[in-house]
């Protein structure tokens, strides 16, 4: 029969804790902590700073975590503190809060389901990222929200201009021949005509950006000894280099090179029951799904479904 939970206000730093759960949000954690002899204190509402001043006073202990945008900065601080830290697949919690609490979700019951699944030594870890890994990730990042509003853009251009009769087919792919099109079109209003050249400016300007950003991660790349590597595979380039550094990290920590396909979400899931079996591709967000996430994109035009994207070039 499990032990009842204690509530508590904050972390007893004399006692020594074989693992501590938390549930992590925006600006506060919730935390499940158990003893060596059972005891399970909960704290329902602990700021981050007040987590991280009792960790520093701490003995060693294990801090158990969901995946999340703050665990890679939080599990590094930890590990810096000398404790060990261990992130589990939320998919584990929403079972276990099934199971085991009848559905019924909380902050407090979520801190627990990870502190106890964490002493399940066959559960998956998943390995928070270092913080070199995590400044490649965000730059990726950024650089592909920049990607994404260039194509919305231009595609919403194309759109319009269509709507007043003038569509510009694939074959144009110079922005000033665009500019021409829209500027010289007796079928668009001219007040029409204002916000289509304003719209064509935000896209040059969002081409700079990313030739900027492509720039840097390309120059990373050409400086790094496991970019070199990567790009030493026949048709990877830096963009494509640099996000696998920051996606996989150390590679070490793989067994053997198949794990590292299945990591990455490159290989069939399987599916079978009796003598049926069903193999379908891995719904990774490890991996782009974006078609434009490979070199490539920094080529002369993009391709979105059907259709192929002009780029605009930033000394233009």
């Amino acid at each position: 029969m499990p032990r009842k939970r204690i509530l508590v206000k904050s972390i007893d730093t004399s006692i020594s804790y074989q693992v501590i759960g938390i549930d992590l949000a925006k600006h506060l954690v919730s935390a499940c902590l158990i003893t060596g002899a059972g005891e399970i204190f909960g704290i329902d509402r602990l700021t981050y700073d007040d987590l991280l001043k009792s960790a520093e006073r701490m003995s060693p202990t294990l801090f158990c975590m969901e995946p999340c945008p703050e665990v890679h900065y939080l599990a590094e601080k930890l590990q810096g503190y000398g404790h060990h830290t261990k992130v589990i697949d939320g998919a584990a919690v929403k079972e276990y809060i099934k199971t085991h609490f009848g559905g019924q979700k909380t902050d407090l019951n979520d801190a627990q389901a990870i502190a106890f699944l964490s002493l399940d030594t066959n559960l998956p870890e998943i390995t928070p990222k270092n913080t070199s890994n995590s400044v490649l990730s965000s730059i990726q990042a950024v650089r592909e929200q920049f990607r994404k509003e260039y194509i919305q853009s231009f595609v919403s251009l194309k759109g319009i201009c269509q709507r007043w009769g003038l569509p510009i087919s694939k074959g144009v792919m110079n922005k000033n021949k665009v500019e021409e099109l829209v500027s010289e079109s007796k079928k668009i209003p001219q007040e029409v005509k204002d916000w289509l050249l304003e719209l064509l400016q935000s896209c040059r300007e969002l081409q700079k950006r990313l030739n900027k950003i492509s720039k840097y991660l390309k120059e990373y790349a050409d400086n790094d000894e496991i970019c070199q590597k990567i790009m030493s595979v026949p048709g990877i380039g830096p963009i494509t280099a640099t996000r696998l550094k920051a996606t996989i990290g150390d590679i070490q920590r793989f067994e053997k090179p198949k794990s590292i396909v299945a990591y990455y979400g490159l290989v069939p899931k399987s599916k079978a029951t009796g003598h049926n079996e069903k193999k379908r591709r891995h719904n990774s967000s490890r991996r782009s799904s974006c078609p434009f996430s490979s070199d490539r994109g920094c080529g002369s035009s993009f391709k979105f479904g059907s259709k192929r994207i002009p780029k605009i070039k930033a000394s233009q």
